[in-house]
């Protein structure tokens, strides 16, 4: 008799991009929305520390009906503390969840290394992502 598991995975496929420029976060969403014709909305993450402590993060979304994706413009800074400490050197990141097989990453980098406020773009690892991601994208 054989045995049959099932495996579930709970994990979300996205594309992250760490951000590096010396805008506030709603001035950076304000120049994306312009760019890419983008409506991001504002809202926030609590992340609780181990020692109880809540912090806040600027989190702004925009969702892409026609392509079927959903875009993230996160701040990786709530009083000078990194949300992702592996990339503290990222001001903030820019995830893309959803249908991303269809997505077209060189033209989406291209348009965001034409903004002259970006100092630095660059594609991430998703593993330091993975702790926040239900907070995230279960909205």
């Amino acid at each position: 008799m054989s045995k049959h598991r099932l495996i579930i995975e709970d994990d979300y496929e996205f594309l992250s991009f760490g951000l590096s420029c010396h805008q506030k976060d709603f001035r950076m969403a304000w120049f994306l929305n312009q760019l890419l014709r983008f409506e991001f909305k504002r809202s926030q993450i609590e992340i609780v520390d181990k020692l109880g402590i809540p912090h806040f993060y600027p989190l702004f979304k925009h969702h892409d009906a026609q392509h079927h994706l959903n875009y993230f413009l996160l701040n990786n800074l709530s009083d000078r503390i990194p949300l992702i400490k592996q990339y503290k050197q990222f001001n903030m990141f820019i995830l893309v969840e959803g249908y991303i097989d269809l997505f077209d990453l060189d033209l989406f980098t291209q348009k965001l290394q034409t903004l002259e406020t970006i100092q630095l773009l660059s594609p991430l690892d998703n593993n330091p992502f993975h702790k926040i991601q239900f907070t995230l994208f279960e909205y």
